[in-house]
């Protein structure tokens, strides 16, 4: 109680400026209601693929890509389209280091994710040591931690990333999926925890699913109940 006393009477006195506008009020929680209302949230899409959370244009229950071909994960916990303003958010969290927006991303995911199936572990998307030297962080491990945090759910590192890789923007999806052939491994120190665990496979941005079948193929095939994607955007199919 006290804590939380101080938390109001801090906020009340040195109110923190919005993440998108920079405007200030004591009523902010780094975004203000007018920018909150702008972010392109997935529940006001009148039609998802049920399975990976694409934007569609008609009432069918899936996808082209996941009729033709089922992904090996469950479904999709997806939080935002991807697209201005959130792709800033997302910007200034990966490559300019803020983390009070990563951390601001993980709230806005965790409270989309709060009625979702109730996973065993949170399994971030693994990178490349080199890529998390580079950028000093991996944020999907980041955002598994702040998520599991607000959630009380238990992370596991379980993945890691063998090959390196350029970025892969821009690429399609079977170009994605040549890359991502035989880049992940389970850890050894993990291959007995996540037996029949239920795991929520968390990443900041779904394009084209490649990187989620392929971790999820990879799961399962080393013994886990079920995998489900959550993440905070995803890219709409141009």
């Amino acid at each position: 109680m006290l804590r939380l006393t101080l938390t109001n009477l801090l906020n009340h006195l040195l109110p923190a400026p919005c993440l998108m506008c920079g405007l200030a009020s004591a009523d902010f929680q780094l975004l203000c209601p007018e920018c909150d209302a702008a972010l392109p949230r997935l529940n006001r899409e009148p039609f998802l693929c049920r399975c990976c959370a694409l934007p569609l244009t008609s009432d069918a229950a899936l996808c082209g890509k996941c009729l033709q071909k089922p992904p090996a994960f469950r479904q999709s916990s997806i939080a935002f389209r991807y697209e201005h303003p959130l792709d800033h958010l997302i910007h200034q969290f990966k490559y300019r280091r803020q983390l009070s927006s990563g951390k601001l991303l993980a709230r806005l995911l965790a409270e989309t994710c709060r009625h979702s199936e109730r996973p065993d572990f949170l399994v971030p998307v693994p990178i490349h040591w080199r890529k998390r030297w580079q950028r000093g962080f991996n944020q999907s491990e980041l955002m598994a931690y702040w998520v599991g945090k607000h959630l009380e759910i238990p992370v596991l590192s379980a993945c890691r990333q063998e090959h390196y890789h350029h970025s892969q923007k821009g690429l399609s999806r079977a170009q994605r999926l040549k890359n991502l052939r035989q880049s992940f491994s389970i850890k050894p120190a993990n291959s007995l925890t996540i037996q029949a665990a239920k795991i929520a496979l968390i990443d900041d941005v779904v394009t084209t699913t490649a990187t989620a079948r392929t971790l999820s193929e990879l799961l399962l095939k080393a013994g886990a109940k079920q995998v489900d994607i959550w993440a905070l955007a995803r890219t709409p199919d141009h």
